[in-house]
């Protein structure tokens, strides 16, 4: 353990590290041509604040280098579909009529959470630093701007919407260094001292309990508590008054915090009286770093057994995550034959370092009784429903998480 470490959120107190994963390419790096292309990894360990209960990723690396050209779009999915319902009731429910309110996303991509949500709301706006993506969201009525959302991009988005009555942040507020420059931008955005924050992120506690190592990326620099977040709010005098869990992404927390205090929902103190117990003698870091060394060993193991029959072994999905995966468990193209994905930017490239190759579904080959290790975890449920219709009779489907399981293609 470092003990001269620093926190990032609460400043100065000392962390300490928990877990190590090693070192990985920054997710999403994909590779077109892959001759004389030199391959940088980074490290990928995770530091413990006492003081906030942050967790927070050791080596951050520069914006610019990981979202300038994205190749992750939003899919269309039903569970996708489903909490976009969610988040529109909740906001109906915990802020007011969603028809007078103004919306902008941070963060949005290519625009279909503020599709759905533009049906009803007064106003939409989204803003993103990634030039590609923001064209897409453009092209497909999204009105979005094109930048990094910080202070100097403010008379920009009032030009666009007078007044905004909601900040919205899914996934991306733990992809910041300094998500300070966030917050203070979120203050300017509501000068009526007014507004309201809905910040989603994948959920600490779910990441440790589950074993969820492959959502420790280059990209995710925290992993919140609520604890941590509650106390990092309240620094920029944003006051947290309710949360709400969702299943999307291996287990998300919405946190709902506003300008003006208000009364803490049961459910807000309760989580944070659990993590207080679950945090306060490290035995939770154990046993997330017991669980992933059991599963690589389990996975490892089966993909074996199918290289020693001389059968192939393929993998599904090409999400970020897939370069802790591949990285941890030191996967590479002797082992993984290629990667299928059906995000058309990541087609035809090659995972860098692992040399995987990733092609489309209409493009896998005919063999049988393959081992298909299944990045894509997270929906498991919508891609054991078109399995027939992707894979051959005998095929295994290896789910990694969050338990282990396997599903025999039928």
């Amino acid at each position: 353990m470092n003990g001269k470490l620093e926190c990032r959120l609460c400043s100065f107190h000392p962390t300490e590290i928990v877990c190590d994963l090693g070192t990985s390419p920054p997710a999403n790096s994909f590779i077109e041509d892959y001759s004389g292309k030199e391959v940088f990894s980074y490290p990928l360990n995770i530091e413990f604040c006492k003081n906030c209960f942050n967790l927070q990723l050791g080596k951050c690396l520069p914006a610019e280098l990981l979202y300038s050209n994205y190749n992750y779009l939003t899919p269309h999915s039903t569970s996708l579909t489903n909490h976009y319902t969610s988040l529109k009731e909740d906001i109906n429910e915990k802020i007011g009529n969603i028809n007078n309110l103004s919306i902008l996303e941070i963060g949005s991509n290519n625009g279909l959470l503020l599709k759905s949500l533009s049906q009803e709301a007064k106003q939409v706006l989204g803003i993103d630093p990634a030039k590609n993506v923001a064209q897409i969201a453009n092209k497909n009525g999204v009105e979005t701007i094109n930048s990094f959302f910080n202070i100097d991009v403010i008379p920009e988005i009032f030009n666009l919407r007078k007044e905004l009555d909601i900040i919205i942040a899914r996934h991306m507020f733990a992809h910041n260094e300094r998500p300070h420059d966030i917050l203070e931008g979120a203050k300017k955005i509501f000068k009526k001292n007014d507004g309201h924050l809905i910040i989603e992120n994948a959920y600490a506690l779910d990441t440790l309990l589950h074993g969820e190592f492959d959502q420790i990326y280059h990209e995710h620099m925290y992993f919140y508590t609520v604890t941590s977040m509650k106390y990092f709010l309240e620094a920029f005098s944003f006051y947290l008054y309710d949360i709400s869990f969702a299943e999307v992404h291996g287990g998300s927390v919405v946190f709902f915090a506003s300008t003006k205090k208000q009364f803490e929902s049961k459910l807000l103190k309760e989580q944070l009286d659990l993590e207080k117990k679950l945090f306060s003698d490290g035995k939770i870091f154990h046993e997330f770093n017991s669980k992933i060394a059991l599963l690589k060993t389990s996975v490892l193991n089966e993909i074996e057994k199918y290289k020693a029959r001389s059968l192939p072994v393929i993998a599904y999905g090409a999400p970020a995550k897939a370069f802790t995966m591949f990285s941890y468990f030191k996967l590479d193209n002797h082992l993984i034959d290629y990667c299928i994905d059906t995000t058309p930017t990541k087609q035809g490239k090659t995972f860098p370092s692992s040399n995987i190759p990733i092609i489309s579904e209409d493009k896998i080959d005919n063999s049988k009784n393959k081992l298909i290790l299944v990045n894509a975890w997270n929906y498991k449920e919508e891609i054991i429903k078109k399995s027939s219709s992707i894979f051959r009779k005998g095929d295994k489907l290896l789910f990694p998480l969050p338990e282990i399981s396997e599903f025999i293609v039928s």
